[in-house]
C-alpha cells in the first residue's frame, strides 16, 4: 500500500534526524554504541574517559539478568503451543548456546534501541527466532540478516544496498530499520504485539485478511485463532518460549553466555577507504572478529564512499586510533580501486599506477595466489590522478602528469629510492617524520626490553627504531607500543639470509605459522619477521626459512 510506504519513510526520516550528533568524542547517550569521529588521535582526557567506558564494561552486570526484569509482555506460559517451543528448546540447547554467544556482541546496542523506542524488551529475542543472531544467515526467499529483511522492506526503510554493502546484514543499520518497522506494526495494530509479531513475519496484509475472515465467520479475532500460515503460528509462540525459559532460569536450567550490560561496539569514521584485514591487524584483532562486527560489507575494503565508519570492540579503540594516526591511510592521500583483469599480474598493476607490487600486495593482503579476475584493490594515488578502470587515456594522462606534477616527482624518487636502499635509517634521516607503512610491525615493549633487544629481534638497527619513533635514549618503558620499520625488507626487495643453525622447510597443507613455530620450538614472530609471512599469505609449497638459532 502506498500509504504504507509513506509512513515508513516518514518514520525512518524522523529517527534519522534524531540521531547521534558529530561530538569529536562521544560519551553515553542511549544508543548502546559510542561513536569517535575520524583522524582521532586520543589525548589523555579521551583516553582516561575510554578507560573508564572500559572499566564500567568489564565491571558491568549480566544483561540477561537485566534483561528479565525488563520484560513487559504475557508470555502465555500455560498455552500448548507456547509449551511445545519450551520443549523443542530444551532438547536443542546447542542451538540456543550457539545463538546466544553469536548475539553477545550485539545484545546491549539492541536493548538500548528497544528501551530508546520504548518497545518491550522481548524484541531483543527476536533475532534468535528470524536467525539465530547470525549476520550472514539468508533465507531460501531472499531475507538476510539477523532481522532477516526482505529487499523491498529493507528498501523502504531506507537500509542501503550497492555493491560494496548490504545494509541487511549490518547489525547497526538492519536493527534501527527492524525496530522501526515493529514500531510501525504496533501502531497499524492499536497496540496488539501477538499481531504485530506475526506480521512481522507474514506481513500486515496477511494477517488483516485473516482478521477480516474471521469476523466474516463470527470467530475470535485474537492472534490463537487466526487461520494464518503455520510458519506464523510457530513463530509467535516461539519468541514466547525464549522469554519463559528466560524469566524462569531455575525451571528451565539452560546455560547463556553471560555479555556486559555496557557498551562493547565503537563507531570509528576513519575519514577514507580501507582494506579489512589492514583494518584488524591495526586493531589488534582477528579478521574473522572484526567481520563480526561489520558483517554489512561485501568486498575485501570499506565502501569507496563516505561515511567511511568501521565497528570495533571499545577495548581496541585506543589501540587502532593510535595505530591508524601512524598508518599512511591517516595522511591527506586519495585512494584508488582497481579490479583486476584477465591477464592482469601484479608486477603490471603496480606498473600501471606508478607504484611498487609488494606495496600492493601487503596493503590488500595478497597471499601468493589470490590475484584473480574480478578482485578490487586498493591504490595510493599519491599524485591525485583521476582515472578509472576503463579509462584508456590513463597512460596519456600519467605521461602529462610526469611532466607537470611535484608531487609526482617526489613519489616517483620515494619509490626509487625504497627499491635501492638497503638501510632505513638512511631513509627516515632524510624526513622530519615516520609513518607507518604497510609492512611494518607494530610492537609493545615488555619488561627488560632494550632498544638494542627489541632491534635484534626483529633484524634491525637499534638507531632505525630510534629514528621511527622519535626516540632520544636508550632505554623505554614497558607497555609503550612503537613501530618496528619492517616493511624495508619488503621494498627493498631483501632476501632472508640463512644463518647457521636453521632450517629450510616446504610448508604442508593445513599448516599455520602457529604450527610450524610449535613443530621446530621457536615463535611465531621470528618467522614471520624472516620471512616476512603471515597465516593469509601461507602458500602450500613455500619453502621458509626457519630461525632455529633463534629458539625461544
Amino acid at each position: 500500500m502506498h500509504w504504507r510506504k509513506l509512513f515508513i519513510q516518514l518514520i525512518y526520516v524522523c529517527i534519522t534526524y534524531m540521531g547521534i550528533g558529530a561530538a569529536a568524542f562521544a560519551s553515553m547517550n542511549g544508543e548502546g554504541i559510542q561513536v569517535y569521529q575520524k583522524n582521532m588521535h586520543l589525548s589523555p582526557e579521551h583516553k582516561q574517559k575510554l578507560a573508564d567506558d572500559i572499566s564500567r564494561y568489564r565491571n558491568a552486570d549480566n544483561i540477561w539478568d537485566i534483561l528479565r526484569e525488563e520484560f513487559s509482555l504475557e508470555h502465555y506460559d500455560n498455552n500448548p503451543a507456547v509449551q511445545q517451543k519450551i520443549e523443542w528448546y530444551m532438547n536443542n540447547q546447542d542451538f540456543l548456546l550457539r545463538s546466544a554467544s553469536r548475539a553477545a556482541p550485539y545484545l546491549y546496542y539492541i536493548l538500548q534501541q528497544v528501551k530508546k523506542r520504548h518497545l518491550p524488551a522481548e524484541l531483543v529475542l527476536l533475532p534468535i527466532v528470524e536467525s539465530g543472531y547470525n549476520p550472514f544467515n539468508r533465507s531460501p526467499v531472499g531475507a538476510v540478516g539477523i532481522w532477516q529483511l526482505m529487499p523491498g522492506t529493507a528498501s523502504g526503510l531506507g537500509v542501503k544496498r550497492n555493491a560494496w554493502y548490504d545494509g541487511r546484514r549490518d547489525v547497526i543499520a538492519s536493527t534501527r530499520a527492524a525496530l522501526n518497522y515493529l514500531g510501525y506494526l504496533q501502531s497499524f495494530f492499536e497496540g496488539n504485539w501477538l499481531l504485530a509479531m506475526a506480521a512481522y513475519n507474514t506481513g500486515e496484509g496477511n494477517v488483516l485478511a485473516a482478521i477480516k475472515r474471521n469476523i466474516r465467520d463470527g470467530l475470535d479475532t485474537g492472534f490463537w485463532s487466526l487461520p494464518v500460515a503455520q510458519e506464523t503460528r510457530d513463530y509467535v509462540p516461539s519468541l514466547l518460549a525464549l522469554a519463559v525459559i528466560i524469566s524462569h532460569p531455575r525451571q528451565y536450567p539452560i546455560y547463556f553466555p553471560p555479555v556486559q550490560n555496557a557498551p562493547y561496539m565503537a563507531q570509528v569514521d576513519i575519514g577514507t577507504q580501507i582494506n579489512l584485514k589492514y583494518a584488524a591487524s591495526l586493531a589488534g584483532i582477528s579478521y574473522h572478529k572484526l567481520m563480526q562486527l561489520n558483517p554489512g560489507f561485501s568486498k575485501r575494503t570499506t565502501t569507496t564512499k563516505a561515511p567511511y565508519k568501521l565497528v570495533l570492540p571499545i577495548e581496541n579503540v585506543e589501540q587502532f586510533t593510535e595505530n591508524f594516526a601512524r598508518s599512511p591511510l591517516s595522511q591527506p592521500l586519495q585512494w584508488l580501486h582497481y579490479k583486476v583483469k584477465t591477464g592482469d599480474t601484479l608486477a603490471m598493476i603496480a606498473k600501471k599506477f606508478k607504484t611498487i607490487a609488494a606495496d600492493i600486495r601487503k596493503l590488500n593482503h595478497l597471499s601468493k595466489n589470490s590475484l584473480h579476475p574480478g578482485i578490487h584493490l586498493l591504490i595510493p594515488n599519491t599524485h591525485g590522478t583521476d582515472f578509472s578502470d576503463d579509462n584508456d587515456s590513463m597512460e596519456d594522462s600519467l605521461a602529462e602528469n610526469k611532466k607537470t606534477s611535484h608531487v609526482y616527482a617526489k613519489t616517483k624518487l620515494l619509490a626509487h629510492n625504497q627499491k635501492r636502499i638497503r638501510d632505513t635509517t638512511t631513509l627516515m634521516q632524510a624526513s622530519h617524520k615516520y609513518a607507518l607503512q604497510a609492512g611494518d610491525t607494530i610492537y609493545m615493549v615488555r619488561k627488560n626490553d632494550t632498544i638494542e633487544k627489541i632491534a635484534h629481534r626483529f633484524h634491525s638497527t637499534s638507531e632505525t627504531i630510534r629514528l621511527a619513533n622519535r626516540l632520544n635514549t636508550h632505554s623505554i618503558k614497558p607497555g609503550v607500543q612503537i613501530i618496528i620499520p619492517t616493511h624495508r625488507m619488503i621494498a627493498t626487495q631483501e632476501v632472508a639470509k640463512i644463518a647457521p643453525g636453521d632450517t629450510i622447510y616446504m610448508v604442508r597443507r593445513g599448516d599455520t605459522i602457529e604450527k610450524i613455530a610449535r613443530k621446530f620450538h621457536t615463535s611465531t614472530s621470528s618467522i614471520r619477521i624472516t620471512n616476512l609471512v603471515d597465516n593469509e599469505s601461507l602458500s602450500e609449497g613455500d619453502k621458509l626459512i626457519i630461525p632455529t638459532h633463534l629458539r625461544a
